[in-house]
């Protein structure tokens, strides 16, 4: 017997060797989370909400958005030059649009970015 699943939507972007003064700007940050929302038409429920990291080594942003379907998360490591983004939500929502545009914001080639978009077998 098959469940009655909700489909879910879900893109991970890992990027590497970003540029640090981008990954060290709350601005940056801020509007990584404002702008996504609105690129795959949904609202912004709570948030954006930014927390600084100053630990030794760990140095980052890691921000969160509630969204009217569910969230959008970022975690920067500057020391690395690491950014992890994910985006998932109940409502279907174009992953191209969101990887172009973290492409261009992040100014990465393909080969800096590790991406996972779920796709599951009910849909």
């Amino acid at each position: 017997m098959r469940k009655n699943y909700t489909k879910t939507y879900h893109i991970i972007f890992d990027a590497f060797g970003v540029n640090a003064k981008l990954l060290n700007s709350e601005e940056f940050g801020l509007c990584l989370l404002l702008d996504i929302p609105k690129l795959v038409g949904m609202r912004i429920l709570s948030g954006p909400n930014l927390v600084r990291d100053y630990e030794k080594g760990h140095e980052g942003i890691t921000g969160f958005a509630i969204i009217d379907f569910s969230h959008i998360s970022l975690h920067t490591f500057v020391k690395t030059k690491e950014i992890f983004v994910d985006v998932f939500s109940c409502k279907p929502f174009d992953y191209a649009k969101v990887r172009s545009y973290l492409y261009k914001s992040l100014n990465v080639k393909p080969y800096q970015v590790e991406t996972l978009e779920v796709k599951y077998p009910w849909e």
